[in-house]
């Protein structure tokens, strides 16, 4: 009996090489194909015949493993020049697998699904591209994953990488692989095993786009003599830079002079992901080293608390400002081999997709000059399709709208990311905006399903769900798990679909029993988490520079008995949105039992955090206010409309009082909605921080504006979903 399988893997897998990132080339030989299933642990990028097909699988867990379709028959057909009536010819299917390891100081938190490195592949009309026979592999041993430095939030994706001949053209026909190992083919006893996923599901969201792309401009030239490295000398002539600009524009070669240091700094033109390429003639032996940045910034001085050290975000002001700023970000390194030629360049791709508005290349030549003869891009992202795009009146507006579109489409990938530029995760917080950003947008709920069912598989014993999914590390911040009854809660607004609300149900059901056994003897949520570092879990609600020291958790977890009014408000809205799912769902006792809740939550809000001015304080008691607190009490119709407006008055942008950041401003402007305030003064002040990205020549929203941290971030894109409301406001509609 036959016991071999589709899984296979390199030979001489050594234990050291579990330790930290490794990528195998696979290659086979075939004449026909059709369509295959694919997947690999933790990432492929497949090939044919030299042209790049898809990138994959989807993002997996422990629990579940993804097989992704590849149509390589329609890539034949539109790659492969024609061959004699009747006869195949040959081709080849050339894949990289890239395996993170178990270590979490070697691995991407987001692509791991785990311990068993394997490629699987599988033809669904023939045996041709089937992994049990045939296929070639080799260790790309001269690539280096060596991450980036904790702080910020690394995604393990910088390489250390040098040209390798053998390696030339190894995706294509006519490559000699007879030195290659063939692929080692486990049994199905081995797949089995608990550490291996056998069961893979379908993919349930599309394949990435990808749309060719070439660099916008020089930013600026700099040239440094050897004698001097480490000085920069400022902008050198403009023919270097002409020369440059008709290497990007793909029409001459950059030359690069033997026993010369060049330093260039080139623009997308607008914050971008994509995969960068570079093609090579001659320079042995040049070190390249490139930098990807969202921004010019100023370098600060690292941050010092009482508990530790820590790099703090450059300065940014004029985001294009490269006279008195500097790039930071991930940094490759690739060492030039040398056997590129006009006709057959060596070329330099990372493995992983960069984000990037700038890059700097810093070029050091020895003994050959060196011959850029082309530098562009893969753009990628979620095949989003817009389909609503509403014009206001103000242009101002129409600006936002357009960043904040751009915003939303480069984090939309796999998954949902917070950031493209740092940790690539899908948060709940983050995601629950996102999502509807995108049911108005483009009314698409794919990557919004996938979003729920990511966080529905993370479910713990004790009814939590993590912050962040798929991961995995342990990260659980209470009041997103909120976020994701919102995210069910949406789609059920959006589209009526009961099925998928019962799949959520019951871990709905578990986060907030979780909450229901922490609730004190005033009737509040008492401490569910608290400090991060200093508590099981984490209550962050927003960045805030009153909650710096706290790292974005309320003051008030610290004082008094700990309870947090804002988890309470969270819950509460929790319960009422769970309530009407049940309802939804013919769950009516349920939907009563928590209605029941709610209200000994609203009442003990009503009785423990109020004050005399009807203010919503921090925790019980404390005199310590913010405006999410007034901003949650009013979602939650805790307040009379006249009241709400008086603690919207006292607290909205009063100095000393926490106020909602970037991310919180879109429950601010639902509060405006709400108490039909959309032509007030305090609603147009709400756009202030957008007006000043406009300034500040940002072509995505950034994250916060306490640190600037990230360029980049969806939570922002807020205009998506406003715009439409202030149209109608406009139209007389509202």
């Amino acid at each position: 009996m036959d016991f071999s399988s589709n899984f296979i893997w390199a030979k001489n897998w050594q234990e050291h090489k579990k330790e930290k990132p490794t990528i195998v080339y696979f290659r086979k030989k075939f004449k026909h194909a059709s369509c295959i299933k694919i997947s690999a642990n933790s990432r492929y990028k497949l090939y044919i015949n030299g042209v790049f097909v898809q990138e994959g699988p989807q993002k997996g867990t422990t629990e579940s493993a993804f097989l992704d379709p590849a149509d390589v028959g329609k890539v034949i057909e539109k790659a492969v020049e024609a061959v004699e009536a009747g006869e195949a010819g040959e081709n080849i299917a050339a894949v990289e697998v890239l395996y993170y390891p178990e270590s979490t100081a070697n691995r991407n938190d987001s692509l791991y699904y785990s311990p068993f490195p394997c490629l699987f592949v599988s033809d669904e009309d023939g045996q041709e591209l089937d992994g049990k026979s045939g296929w070639k592999c080799a260790y790309a041993d001269h690539i280096e994953i060596v991450g980036e430095p904790f702080d910020p939030a690394p995604i393990h994706g910088a390489e250390r990488a040098a040209g390798n001949e053998k390696f030339a053209g190894w995706k294509e026909k006519g490559y000699d692989d007879s030195a290659w190992e063939d692929a080692e083919v486990y049994d199905f006893f081995e797949v089995t095993k608990p550490i291996a996923p056998f069961d893979f599901e379908d993919r349930t969201i599309p394949l990435m786009r990808h749309e060719p792309k070439r660099f916008t401009d020089i930013v600026c030239v700099r040239e440094q003599k050897e004698e001097e490295k480490g000085k920069e000398r400022g902008i050198v002539k403009e023919e270097i830079a002409e020369e440059w600009q008709q290497m990007l524009k793909g029409k001459a070669p950059a030359v690069i002079p033997a026993n010369s240091v060049r330093i260039v700094e080139i623009t997308a033109g607008e914050e971008m992901c994509g995969y960068p390429v570079l093609k090579l003639a001659h320079g042995k032996n040049a070190d390249i080293k490139i930098i990807y940045a969202e921004s010019y910034g100023i370098k600060q001085p690292d941050i010092v608390t009482t508990k530790r050290a820590r790099p703090a975000p450059p300065i940014k002001k004029g985001r294009t400002d490269w006279k008195n700023g500097e790039l930071f970000g991930p940094e490759d390194h690739y060492k030039v081999s040398g056997y590129g030629k006009q006709e057959a360049p060596e070329i330099y791709e990372p493995y992983l997709f960069r984000t990037f508005r700038f890059l700097r290349l810093e070029i050091t030549t020895y003994e050959e000059e060196l011959h850029l003869l082309s530098y562009d891009y893969l753009s990628t992202g979620y095949p989003l399709e817009v389909k609503n795009h509403p014009v206001s009146a103000k242009e101002e507006y129409n600006q936002i709208w357009e960043i904040s579109l751009r915003t939303l489409k480069r984090c939309m990938h796999e998954t949902y990311v917070d950031c493209p530029f740092y940790e690539q995760l899908q948060y709940a917080m983050d995601s629950r905006a996102e999502i509807l950003f995108t049911y108005e947008v483009a009314q698409d709920d794919r990557l919004a399903r996938q979003c729920m069912e990511s966080f529905r598989k993370t479910a713990r014993s004790d009814g939590m769900i993590q912050a962040s999914a798929p991961a995995v590390g342990v990260n659980v911040i209470p009041g997103f798990s909120m976020f994701y009854i919102m995210m069910v809660h949406d789609h059920m607004k959006y589209f009526q679909d009961k099925e998928l609300v019962k799949k959520h149900f019951t871990c709905i059901d578990g986060i907030l029993r979780y909450f229901d056994e922490h609730i004190t003897e005033k009737g509040l949520v008492g401490s569910v988490g608290g400090v991060l570092f200093q508590h099981r879990y984490w209550s962050f609600i927003d960045w805030c520079e009153e909650w710096d020291e706290t790292i974005g958790v309320p003051t008030a977890a610290i004082q008094g008995d700990g309870s947090v009014t804002m988890e309470s408000l969270l819950y509460l809205y929790g319960l009422r949105c769970a309530a009407e799912l049940a309802e939804f769902i013919e769950r009516k006792s349920v939907a009563k039992e928590y209605r029941e809740r709610a209200e000994k939550i609203a009442d003990a809000v009503k009785t423990y955090c109020v004050d005399k001015n009807g203010l919503i304080q921090e925790g019980p008691g404390l005199s310590l206010y913010s405006t999410h607190c007034q901003v949650w009490a009013i979602l939650n119709d805790l307040l009379s409309d006249e009241q709400a407006k008086k603690n919207i008055k006292a607290t909205y942008r009063v100095k000393g009082i926490p106020q909602c950041s970037v991310s919180m401003s879109f429950y601010l402007f639902l509060v405006f909605e709400k108490l039909h305030m959309l032509d007030t003064k305090e609603f147009d002040q709400m756009w202030d921080p957008w007006r000043e990205m406009l300034r500040n020549q940002m072509t995505t929203c950034v994250e916060n504006t306490t640190d600037g941290r990230s360029d980049c971030h969806a939570w922002g894109a807020i205009m998506l979903y406003a715009l439409p409301r202030i149209c109608g406001m406009e139209k007389g509609e509202v």
